[in-house]
């Protein structure tokens, strides 16, 4: 069922998350969709991130030629950076995971993924292949073709490494062995236990003038093309305008981008397959002919659509169900499934059908007794009648049996118990702890879907002009708003409560070391009440009495905050403190995050309650440091848990008098290309530098960066990194501050780093500027420009794209013992 492109459109795209409902669609997307039916060609495009597919060509291939297109994308985008909030690594992952589902909403192809982690930046495929495992993702590749049988696979990067990002490169790679060996069933024999050898007819590479260095090397006339331009007459909307709303979903990679009309050609370099290259869909049979009595199917689709009526649908409902049971004699496979999947949607749209499983509140819990809530309506002049409801997961039968005319309105209310044992809704990827380049995912089944089935599951039988006939209703959550209306988002089943640690992790600086810890308990449901529990590392002790952590009755939504006196163990290193909730006997140690914006449905991730204690020889100097936000990171966050005040300033409205009473200020990553109140007020931080400040600018990037000099001195900014983290980093200037004051910085300091060493580093600079570090990634030039630092008056400017932002929230020692470097003021003050 898809979204009424015409009527709602504007509706659909600016409202996503409150219209998780599909509505009832109008009749030229009815007839849309049925023109759809007489299709049988699949088209699965290629890449490895969110934001990678081109998404003109998948809305032209589903709804200009109207055929099955799909999108593989190897990561879920966790190794980026977000512009719409804080989350990163996780969180990030899976906002951008429902930001791909919302453009599939709009553009109308189908969403997988592989197993594999956006671990960051990636120079070349060999890298990239040594983080995820090549094998592993291989497999995935094959497992999503073998189930999705494409004709036809797209790939929208090419082959050749060092042109673009190594995972890039790398999907491009993958997606040609994968279309090589999926019908050979010597290749991952064990998937066959599931699925079956599937062989692509061809595979293509999606090029353009983006990929070579001048356009003039751009030789159109050696590649295949197709017009992705066109309009579709019964949506209402060009491919090229439903493409820009389908990449303007990537909201957290600031990709909106306006719709453009006429003409647009897309071009492919053939790659693989029988030699019918001249145009891409050549060689393919689109018709069912291919099937068993595939001129029945065929010739009983094209009575369906010429008999079509727009201004009674429910006519074509009868014809619908020949073509059904038609179908249903097929062998298995992705054709036959997908096209049931598509009539069960256009019968009840034909209907007017409108079903709604709703609970009034968006999280549940094992063992709880809840009311539910179904209403189902028939909109149309079909024989509509209600056999019943069941509730498969949980073993319940709704009695909900009854007749339905047009418009009647049947609305009923169950009482069910959620089974004690009833699992938690986590992303099924997220729930045992990952590889640095592959998540774990033990179910062969879950590997490559892009979600997690809904939590609970209604099966509706109905009876429809005679015809039995079930599909299946979600439960979710429904609410009313003043502002918003009705507002319908995912229920989850989750902890009913969530244990919150104040900080992500905790700095001590010497054995014996006592520091007060903050551990608010979240009640996530009414009446809960309970005690908390530590689970120290060993020599660690927590100075509290038992009893002092019970808590009682507390309402939903409501918290308690519990102070402990954490006092640090005997060697130094990185350790996990633990935290459970005693609850009627059972132990619940888990934290829940929320994820809430308005253009994706509102998300979960369910972790272990734990907080990371780091015992590190970390001496500070200085107590106030000022923070000027940027993109978003946890970098204040890390400053507090080293001890000092951190605010938050406003550089256009703070004094210079009002700058002085602090002893560093700290730009957030991407500062300068986010805070235009930074670009124009920049001459303040010389002056807090010449009166003796330290200034420390976290990185940024040449993109929306303004062509000013900020900087006290010029600099300029380049696409340098070091995207290994344990590339050797040599001390150019081995005696400066930067390195041994307060804290003497050596190799073991770079020790345990995650995801890089570091990006953007300018590559020029004036000669006012010290560079302390030096390194590089396999096979490159050294690089320089890592850390600079210049000293400017009495105070000094500290310019440094080492991903501090990464490594103090994994709790990485040596990165705080050089980041208290860099805040202290010359030793001489």
């Amino acid at each position: 069922m898809k979204y009424n492109l015409t009527i709602f459109l504007f509706f659909t795209f600016v409202s996503f998350s409150i219209a998780q409902v599909k509505e009832p669609v109008p009749a030229s997307e009815i007839l849309h969709q049925m023109e759809k039916l007489q299709n049988t060609t699949r088209v699965l495009y290629v890449a490895a991130h969110p934001d990678d597919e081109n998404t003109r060509f998948i809305a032209y291939v589903e709804n200009g030629k109207k055929f099955e297109a799909a999108y593989l994308s190897l990561t879920r985008g966790d190794g980026g950076q977000n512009v719409i909030g804080p989350e990163l690594r996780e969180g990030l992952g899976l906002i951008r995971t429902q930001e791909l589902l919302a453009a599939r909403e709009i553009d109308g192809g189908q969403q997988f993924f592989t197993r594999a982690n956006d671990f960051g930046y990636s120079k070349n495929p060999s890298e990239t292949f040594n983080k995820w495992g090549k094998e592993e993702v291989l497999s995935d590749a094959i497992w999503t073709i073998r189930n999705f049988q494409p004709d036809i696979i797209v790939t929208r990067f090419n082959k050749t490494p060092g042109i673009t990002h190594g995972h890039h490169t790398a999907s491009a790679i993958l997606a040609h062995e994968a279309f090589k060996m999926a019908g050979d069933k010597t290749a991952f024999p064990e998937q066959l236990e599931f699925t079956n050898i599937w062989q692509p007819k061809k595979i293509y590479w999606n090029t353009s003038s983006w990929f070579f260095r001048r356009n003039e090397d751009f030789d159109k006339s050696q590649y295949v093309t197709e017009n992705a331009g066109g309009y579709s007459p019964l949506l209402g909307i060009s491919y090229t305008e439903m493409a820009a709303l389908s990449r303007s979903r990537h909201k957290s990679q600031a990709f909106g981008t306006a719709g453009s009309r006429g003409d647009e050609i897309e071009y492919f370099e053939f790659w693989d397959g029988p030699e019918n290259a001249k145009e891409i869909f050549n060689g393919v049979d689109h018709s069912w002919s291919k099937f068993k009595n595939g001129k029945t199917i065929q010739k009983a689709i094209d009575k369906l659509v010429d008999d079509f009526e727009p201004k009674k649908p429910e006519a074509s409902i009868d014809q619908l169900f020949v073509i059904k049971q038609l179908i249903e004699k097929l062998d298995d496979s992705a054709v036959k499934n997908d096209k049931l999947k598509a009539i069960e949607d256009l019968i009840l749209n034909c209907a007017g059908f409108y079903h709604l499983f709703y609970h009034d509140h968006p999280y549940i819990s094992p063992g709880d007794q809840i009311n539910l809530n179904m209403e189902l309506v028939n909109r149309s002049d079909a024989d509509l009648k209600v056999i019943g409801a069941s509730i498969n997961a949980i073993g319940e039968d709704l009695d909900i049996a009854g007749e339905l005319s047009n418009n009647d309105v049947k609305l009923q209310s169950f009482a069910i118990k959620i089974p004690e044992d009833f699992p938690y809704s986590n992303p099924y990827w997220l729930d045992d702890p990952s590889a640095n380049g592959l998540y774990k995912v033990e179910n062969q089944k879950l590997i490559g879907k892009a979600e997690n089935d809904p939590a609970i599951i209604a099966e509706i039988n109905l009876s429809i002009n005679g015809n039995k006939f079930s599909f299946s209703s979600p439960l979710k959550y429904k609410s009313s708003d003043r502002i918003s209306g009705e507002i319908i988002q995912p229920l989850y089943v989750i902890p009913p409560l969530s244990i919150e640690f104040g900080e992500e992790v905790s700095i001590f600086t010497n054995t014996g070391q006592e520091k007060e810890i903050s551990i608010k308990v979240k009640a996530l449901k009414d009446n809960i009440s309970g005690l908390l529990e530590l689970d120290l590392p060993a020599g660690w002790k927590a100075e509290t009495d038992q009893l002092d952590l019970s808590f009682e009755n507390l309402v939903r939504n409501s918290t308690k905050e519990f102070k402990i006196n954490l006092t640090s163990g005997g060697e130094e290193g990185k350790y996990d403190l633990r935290a459970f909730a005693r609850i009627d006997e059972k132990s619940v140690g888990k934290s829940v995050q929320e994820i809430q914006y308005d253009h994706i449905p509102n998300q979960i991730i369910i972790r272990n309650a734990s907080q990371k204690l780091v015992l590190a020889d970390v001496k500070t100097k200085g107590k106030k440091i000022a923070y000027i936000e940027g993109a978003g990171d946890a970098v204040d966050e890390a400053l507090v848990a080293m001890g000092y005040q951190v605010d938050f300033i406003n550089i256009e409205s703070i004094s210079i008098e009002e700058l002085k009473q602090y002893d560093a200020v700290v730009a957030g990553i991407r500062a300068y290309n986010v805070n235009s109140a930074l670009q124009v007020h920049y001459g303040k931080m010389n002056d807090y530098m010449n009166s003796g400040g330290v200034y420390m600018v976290q990185y940024n990037t040449t993109y929306s960066l303004p062509d000013t000099d900020f900087w006290p001195y010029p600099l300029d900014l380049s696409r340098d990194r070091i995207t290994v983290e344990q590339a050797s980093m040599e001390f150019i200037n081995p005696d400066h501050s930067a390195l041994n004051y307060p804290n003497k910085i050596t190799a073991e300091d770079f020790e345990g780093w995650v995801q890089e060493r570091g990006l953007y580093f300018p590559d020029k600079w004036d000669k006012n500027y010290v560079p302390i570090l030096a390194g590089n990634d396999p096979d490159e030039t050294t690089k320089k420009g890592a850390l600079l630092i210049a000293d400017y008056g009495k105070g000094k400017f500290v310019y440094t794209g080492l991903s501090f932002f990464r490594e103090l929230p994994a709790g990485v020692p040596g990165a705080y013992r050089l980041l208290a470097n860099l805040l202290a003021r010359n030793s001489n003050q």
